[in-house]
């Protein structure tokens, strides 16, 4: 007996060793862990957050394939049932976690098959009521920690654990005296009992001494006698790691924006066949609507839910329109910029060339963001989106559109609200204000991002880019269709006050033209006399010299230097012996188009 008792003896001993050496390393390690935690956290989050933007962008990259080959190839047969059941369990495979590493000892028992673990814990927990302290809150607290070692142990079956509990406490196994055999068996049982607590105490230990943490904690060591900082080259290594995955983020992008415009060309492709009657192919407009990848379209004037998709839980149009009237008003409101480009690149139907890759997107938002203190690059920011924004692909009127898009298309009368406010307004203008190409002006000798408007419209869709500086024509030219890209912006364009138009009557045809708004605060009789002339009439074959031309205002005609007012309505009339009166030259322009249109 004396022999059991001193086994006993020595097992507690050793135990008490272990935990303490367990609680050293625990301590120790969580303490590393948490400056490894404050000196690296941002950095690994931004990796994180560039790697999930790489992953998604390379899902969308092969949904654009995937698509792309089914315009020109057909959608592939399906998978006979025994093999669709056989992939999905593969899946399921793949997907679940990998299992748990066993701690070394005994199993836990199952508490169903152990009525003495109840009667233990029972006991137990009469012992450790806190009501029985006796020492004030030390003891109670001291208490309240073993109560809740015990019903750990309890709830995990470890029988194990709560003996060795018993143990530290007193706690006799059984009321009833024991005689020697009994005494020596119980002696025997309970030294198991606590072998198998210190094996599983030493496996811990051992795992703590030989786990990541503890290296790291090793060469954290090391580094600092060779003068080295290990959290400042982790942190380093992560952050050149997230700038990386960033590039690697506006890549894929570039190859998804052009990944979609072989997705276009394949459509129409689809399309030619079916209409030229030739090899049936597959249904073209069902090939990406049915992919879950592919947002819905951006209806204008749709009210919410009858464009597709539902807004992200917790966003809505009303929280966005709120949102944007709030970051538009910030000193830096790169965010609410964000925002109006994404809805600014849906509304063009496809992406304005000037944003149709990663690098114009880029030379875009750095010009600017040189007006926006504080915004962040656009790799980042692209990493970093709000919830109502997206990296994705989006159906369009033609096909399939891709980059910078509203989470969902429910989402577009939030931005369209938010306009009422004029510091959106006033964002919008920004944003709008760099979606041209870049070019030079002779006039002021510039290089500018030309600001796009119609010359002239009513009879002919003039359209022009126009210097945002000194409002000089830099290229003017026809286009036949229905308005995409930075065509497609006119109307935000006006809405916002970027551009300005007037409008003035001519016989049956009220006629239009933009201009800068500074300008249409200058324009004059004469000067919208000669416009209507070399955009409207010349080219159509009309010899009418401008002073033949009136410009009229309330039934008088106006000085040619006199300047128009915003709020009068205007009419052009021709005087004096011209060659035919406003309808005869209707008729001819309306003539001169149709042929030209025909050709």
């Amino acid at each position: 007996m004396r022999d059991a008792e001193a086994e006993l003896t020595r097992l507690l001993g050793e135990i008490d060793r272990a935990e303490r050496e367990r609680e050293r390393l625990g301590g120790e390690g969580a303490a590393f862990e948490r400056r490894w935690a404050e000196a690296t956290r941002e950095a690994f989050g931004e990796l994180h957050a560039a790697d999930q933007t790489v992953r998604h962008l390379g899902r969308l990259e092969v949904e654009v394939g995937r698509l792309t080959a089914v315009l020109r190839q057909g959608e592939p047969p399906p998978l006979e049932p025994r093999v669709r059941a056989g992939v999905a369990a593969a899946a399921r495979r793949l997907r679940a976690p990998e299992a748990s590493p066993r701690i070394a000892g005994p199993a836990p028992t199952a508490l169903v098959a152990e009525p003495e673990l109840k009667a233990l814990y029972r006991r137990l927990a009469r012992l450790l009521h806190p009501d029985l302290a006796r020492g004030g809150e030390a003891e109670a607290r001291r208490r309240s920690d073993l109560m809740a070692s015990a019903n750990a142990a309890y709830a995990r079956g470890d029988r194990a654990a709560l003996e060795l509990l018993a143990e530290r406490l007193g706690t006799p196994d059984a009321g009833a005296p024991l005689d020697d055999a009994e005494r020596l068996e119980h002696a025997r049982r309970r030294s198991e009992t606590l072998a198998a607590a210190l094996g599983r105490i030493a496996g811990e230990v051992a795992r703590l001494g030989a786990g990541r943490t503890a290296r790291l904690r090793r060469e954290e060591a090391r580094r600092q006698e060779a003068g080295g900082d290990l959290l400042a080259e982790a942190r380093e290594g992560a952050e050149a790691d997230a700038a990386a995955a960033r590039a690697a983020a506006l890549a894929s992008l570039d190859r998804v924006l052009a990944g979609a415009r072989l997705l276009d060309r394949a459509r129409e492709e689809a399309l030619a066949r079916e209409s030229g009657g030739g090899r049936p192919g597959p249904a073209p407009r069902d090939a990406a609507a049915r992919s879950p990848l592919v947002r819905a379209q951006v209806r204008r004037g749709a009210g919410p839910g009858a464009a597709g998709r539902a807004p992200p839980p917790g966003v809505g149009a009303g929280l966005l329109a709120k949102a944007l009237a709030e970051e538009a008003a910030e000193p830096a409101p790169w965010r609410a910029g964000l925002t109006l480009l994404a809805a600014a690149s849906e509304l063009a139907g496809r992406p304005p060339e000037a944003i149709a890759t990663s690098g114009g997107l880029t030379e875009r938002w750095e010009a600017l963001r040189e007006g926006w203190p504080g915004a962040p690059e656009l790799a980042w920011a692209l990493v970093r989106l709000p919830r109502h924004l997206a990296l994705g692909l989006r159906l369009r009127e033609k096909g399939v559109a891709a980059g910078l898009q509203l989470a969902s298309a429910d989402l577009l009368p939030g931005v369209e609200a938010a306009l009422a406010e004029e510091t959106v307004r006033s964002l919008a203008r920004e944003v709008l204000s760099v979606l041209g190409p870049r070019l030079s002006c002779r006039r002021c000798g510039a290089d500018v991002y030309a600001v796009h408007l119609l010359r002239a419209d009513g009879l002919e869709a003039v359209h022009g880019l126009v210097c945002p500086r000194c409002a000089s024509p830099l290229r003017t030219f026809l286009r036949y269709g229905p308005p995409e890209g930075l065509e497609a912006l006119l109307e935000l364009s006006l809405r916002v006050g970027l551009v300005a138009e007037l409008r003035a009557g001519f016989g049956s045809a009220t006629l239009g033209f933009q201009m800068l708004p500074g300008e249409r605060l200058r324009v004059t009789a004469a000067a919208l006399a000669r416009r209507a002339v070399e955009l409207c009439l010349a080219p159509h074959g009309i010899d009418l010299a401008p002073g033949r031309l009136a410009v009229l205002s309330g039934g008088r005609e106006l000085d040619g230097g006199e300047v128009l007012q915003e709020e009068v309505a205007i009419r052009l009339a021709v005087t004096g012996r011209a060659p035919a009166d406003e309808g005869e030259i209707l008729r001819r322009v309306h003539a001169s188009v149709a042929r030209r249109f025909r050709g």
